[in-house]
């Protein structure tokens, strides 16, 4: 029986080109690809500013911090206004404090508040942390259990003291010592109402708040009433810690950096475009023959620049999903052997360096196919098939 013939080869396919071509373009492929790899290396880890600060807060998802915003003590009238919130299920008294914590760049805040013994049990069921390692404090002493991941990032071990009487840059106040270890969700650290309420001691002159808690399903509605409250003269009566507003100084704080990544991208972009359509061209001097031939034997010169611009599309696109996932690999391992020991948190998957990096293979692809459209349409078949017989 005889053998079946290969299927015929299609000269114009952009397909045949690329699979009998590697060497001629894997600079082009290797270039783009780099660069893609670099733009998620570089963009990926911006996200741990925000993402961090989101796990820092998430314990504000649970629970409310109202303090009085033009008195100094919650009297008589603020406390009416409270037991008028229908959406309340309980509140406590407290004090907040805040923990320095590393980020890439800078520093970021954690929560840590100073609660009565007898509601710590409550106060960790509803946030769902419980006590990995150590012991819980005393009451009315200088203990403080930390979430791990605050430990981790600040480098503290069991036993450690804190706070400006310690360390005059700290920018917790008092004097805390390190006693347990909280695992969960919420970041949130736990010391003693009572130490931090001593008459005479540094922490008495913190200001009171209260910690609302709000019924089942009822959060949204509490957190509105607690904003839109106002004294009989009309000044409004408490200064609101919940998750809107703290996600409100993020995104302020954060607000520019969207630009500067834009920025970033569209010169590397824009540069990548350039060196790409000069080393098609350069390629393509050496396929002038090539073109000519198909030229002068009647093929149309706009399915030239169509295959031309599909092996420039191609080769672009296939080293974008290359680029992506090296850039994906490397920031995983940044991720899990650098970011986590210090307690930072990122997204590994973020589709800002998706869409950014796309601009590498937008740019080269356009720029490339109208330079070697330009080369092709002055081409003149006869003076390439004259210099193909000197």
């Amino acid at each position: 029986m005889a053998a079946k013939p290969p299927p015929p080869v299609r000269a114009l396919s952009p397909w045949t080109y690329l699979l009998r071509n590697p060497r001629r373009i894997a600079p082009v492929f290797a270039i783009q690809a780099l660069v893609t790899t670099l733009l998620v290396l570089i963009i990926t880890p911006t996200n741990a500013f925000e993402a961090t600060a989101r796990a820092n807060i998430r314990p504000l998802e649970v629970f409310t911090i109202v303090s009085p915003r033009v008195r100094r003590d919650f009297d008589e009238e603020l406390v009416g206004i409270l037991d008028d919130n229908v959406a309340q299920e309980q509140r406590v008294k407290a004090k907040m404090f805040w923990l320095r914590t590393p980020m890439i760049v800078g520093e970021g805040y954690a929560p840590m508040i100073a609660l009565p013994r007898e509601v710590w049990p409550q106060f960790l069921d509803k946030l769902s942390s419980t006590l990995i390692e150590g012991r819980m404090p005393e009451s009315g002493q200088d203990g403080a259990v930390l979430h791990e991941a605050v430990v981790r990032a600040r480098g503290m071990k069991l036993g450690d003291k804190f706070g400006q009487l310690v360390n005059p840059q700290d920018a917790t106040p008092g004097r805390f010592t390190l006693v347990g270890v909280l695992g969960g969700y919420a970041r949130i650290g736990l010391a003693s109402y009572a130490y931090a309420s001593e008459p005479y001691f540094v922490l008495a002159r913190r200001p009171e708040f209260r910690v609302i808690y709000a019924r089942e399903g009822r959060k949204a509605a509490s957190d509105t009433y607690l904003r839109d409250a106002k004294h009989e003269d009309g000044e409004p009566a408490f200064r609101v810690v919940d998750a809107t507003f703290v996600e409100k100084r993020i995104a302020k704080t954060l607000a520019n950096v969207p630009v500067i990544i834009g920025f970033i991208t569209f010169s590397v972009g824009v540069v990548v475009a350039l060196v790409i359509s000069l080393l098609n061209v350069i390629s393509f001097q050496v396929r002038v023959d090539e073109f000519g031939v198909y030229l002068a034997v009647g093929h149309q010169r706009w399915p030239l620049v169509r295959k031309l611009a599909i092996e420039t599309a191609a080769v672009a696109v296939s080293a974008w999903v290359v680029g992506l996932a090296v850039g994906l690999a490397g920031v995983w391992l940044y991720r899990d052997l650098w970011l986590e020991p210090r307690g930072i948190v990122m997204t590994v998957v973020d589709p800002r360096p998706l869409l950014f990096s796309l601009s590498v293979p937008v740019f080269s692809t356009l720029t490339g196919a109208i330079a070697l459209g330009r080369r092709l349409h002055r081409m003149d078949p006869v003076t390439v098939i004259q210099r193909r017989g000197v």
